[in-house]
């Protein structure tokens, strides 16, 4: 039987290296969602999926309200036998 790899833990001082704060773009709902990430370094690890669902969801709202883009209009349609 084949023992189980034994990887190397890392220091827990290892410094992890976080990217630099993000450009401004000039739209303030992107800014918004981007500002987010800064909090991420500071933030216990548990949180981080949250944080990044948050940026995540925010981004979309952020391409939703694009102007110029086509809405979607709500279905009329009514199934058969519904009057």
């Amino acid at each position: 039987m084949t023992e189980p790899n034994e990887l190397p833990m890392p220091e827990p001082d290892a410094g992890v290296q976080w990217p630099d704060a993000a450009v401004p773009t000039a739209d303030a709902l992107v800014d918004g969602a981007l500002g987010v990430l800064d909090s991420v370094p500071d933030a216990p690890l548990e949180e981080h999926g949250g944080l990044y669902t948050r940026i995540h969801d925010s981004l979309l709202e952020a391409l939703d309200s694009e102007p110029g883009l086509p809405t979607i209009q709500p279905s009329t349609h009514r199934p058969e036998g519904n009057s």
